[in-house]
């Protein structure tokens, strides 16, 4: 599955025309700002104007308005399977519950960013360093290997002073585990 920033722009400007209001803060977050044009994964999109899951008719409406099929995530998070210019695009709609949280903080945070000519909030790189590490399972923990590796390539620059002061704010008990993760991939913390 591949999309391309055009699709993505499409995608979000719909979405936004069918009164979704959002915070994107997955994957997509790290490929913006590396300035890709090739996207594979979901679009993860924290939702700030209404909740996916207690909304049954306002996804489903949604869905059927952008002609695509209302599937759910192995967690039950509400997701769109579309086609947009031939390429397939899974959006996934979250809000904070079950095994997700982002701290109001994060989302306050959130940055605007260009996709191409339509501005878009995603949180930041730093933000979603900590929440990658915060998940800990296998494959959050080699994407913060990958992003170690950027940023030790120069490739991608962070502010590090800032992921130990949002560790230390929004997740005092699991302090020293965070860092220890992160420095275990490669971060220099």
């Amino acid at each position: 599955m591949g999309y391309d920033k055009n699709v993505l722009r499409n995608v979000l400007l719909r979405l936004r025309d069918l009164g979704v209001d959002g915070v994107l803060i997955g994957s997509t977050v790290l490929l913006l700002h590396l300035n890709v044009d090739e996207f594979e994964d979901d679009i993860d999109l924290f939702v700030t104007n209404f909740s996916p899951y207690i909304d049954e008719d306002t996804v489903r409406s949604i869905s059927a308005k952008l002609g695509c099929e209302l599937t759910q995530n192995e967690w039950g998070t509400p997701a769109l399977y579309c086609i947009f210019n031939d390429s397939e695009v899974v959006v996934e709609l979250h809000e904070n519950v079950l095994d997700l949280y982002i701290p109001e903080s994060v989302i306050r945070a959130a940055k605007e960013v260009k996709v191409m000519d339509v501005r878009v909030k995603c949180i930041t790189i730093e933000d979603y360093v900590v929440l990658k590490a915060r998940a800990g399972r296998d494959h959050d923990l080699e994407d913060l290997g990958v992003i170690a590796d950027l940023i030790k390539n120069g490739r991608l620059r962070v502010d590090i002073n800032f992921i130990k002061e949002r560790v230390r704010n929004e997740f005092p008990d699991e302090e020293k585990l965070l860092l220890s993760r992160l420095k275990n991939v490669g971060f220099k913390v």
